[in-house]
């Protein structure tokens, strides 16, 4: 009986260097009805590095690929720059009353009326209105971040860095 354990395949250090990636951010809040809502805010760029380790198969799988969640694999993120537009989206948004997403959408983009005076705390969002997205309005507001994810939506270029033995 041979009881030998495969050998584990050697894993090598590469840089990508896609032409464009993303950044996904998750914000976690509750509304006053103790309703929890998660805001998706995902920035694009137009360049990025980041480091990540693969094996020779998980290597030639990856490059097979034209999108990619970065998270699933032992990666870090470098440098992105270029941010060339940002997508602000309600998870579920349509599970919501037309009063939640008002409470929401408030949360967004205004400060919270604890904090700042507002000359009429019932107004309603305006969506006609060009609100500027700031996170610090999200943190005054009490959003907190639950998660970062990265990826990339085309074909990349992987530069080896040096072998790692698992």
């Amino acid at each position: 009986m041979n009881n030998k354990q495969p050998q584990p395949q050697p894993s090598h250090m590469y840089k990508i260097l896609p032409v464009s990636t993303y950044q996904e951010e998750h914000w976690l809040n509750t509304l006053t009805n103790d309703k929890i809502v998660e805001l998706l805010v995902t920035v694009y760029f137009r360049a990025g590095t980041y480091e990540i380790e693969l094996t020779d198969d998980e290597k030639d799988e990856f490059l097979k690929k034209t999108s990619v969640i970065l998270n699933d694999y032992n990666c870090s993120c470098d440098e992105l720059w270029g941010g060339s537009s940002r997508d602000i989206q309600i998870k579920d948004e349509n599970k919501y009353t037309k009063e939640e997403l008002n409470e929401i959408n408030k949360l967004i983009y205004k400060y919270n009326e604890d904090d700042y005076v507002d000359e009429d705390e019932n107004e309603e969002y305006d969506n006609s209105f060009d609100y500027i997205f700031d996170t610090d309005i999200l943190e005054a507001n009490c959003w907190g971040l639950n998660d970062t994810i990265y990826g990339i939506e085309t074909n990349c270029t992987l530069e080896k860095l040096n072998e790692v033995y698992k």
